[in-house]
């Protein structure tokens, strides 16, 4: 009987010390901002040698839980003949780690475009951005209230010019269609 008794004692200090050490508070959701800013690697007219040109990100988001967050940015990204201003929807998911680790990060959005160089002296000469999609792994460092992050991922960005040229009664139209693939390394600060 006492061996019962002990049994039973001993089950109770241990489930009231298990349930002790659990974290009962619930996550809050709460407001964070990132700045990254670095280089995109690649080629338009791949007959030529690569190209190295800036990549620079303002995020504004919500964390919702420890590991997901979502938010709004707006960049600039300089290309060969292009500067595109990229708006987007910012996800993120951790996927090692608590407080420092990896996460898998997308960016979706629209870019605006244009002409770095524009030899063009053609009427009616339209230049126009599009979709604007970047995938990415980012390391963060969390320091007190800052992160240090460290990303690495791919890009494609879709821009396109075009003219009418009118003469007489008759017109030509063209419209030229380039997709922009990068290799981009992003070095930033996170604050919450």
């Amino acid at each position: 009987m006492r061996i019962i008794f002990s049994v039973l004692a001993l089950l109770v200090v241990a489930t009231t010390a298990s349930a002790q050490k659990k974290d009962t508070t619930r996550f809050r959701p709460r407001y964070y901002g990132m700045f990254l800013n670095g280089a995109q690697i690649g080629c338009t007219d791949c007959d030529r040698d690569n190209k190295v040109t800036v990549s620079t990100y303002l995020i504004n988001g919500v964390q919702f839980s420890r590991r997901f967050s979502t938010g709004i940015g707006v960049g600039f990204d300089s290309y060969e003949q292009w500067k595109t201003m990229p708006v987007f929807l910012h996800l993120s998911q951790k996927v090692i780690g608590r407080k420092n680790g990896l996460s898998v990060q997308l960016n979706g959005g629209y870019s605006f475009a244009w002409m770095d160089k524009q030899g063009y002296e053609l009427p009616n000469f339209k230049q126009q951005g599009g979709l604007m999609v970047h995938y990415a792994l980012t390391y963060q460092y969390e320091l007190e209230k800052v992160r240090l992050l460290f990303s690495v991922g791919m890009k494609k960005q879709t821009v396109s010019y075009g003219y009418r040229y009118e003469w007489s009664s008759q017109y030509e139209q063209t419209k030229n269609i380039q997709d922009l693939n990068r290799f981009v390394v992003q070095v930033g600060f996170g604050w919450k």
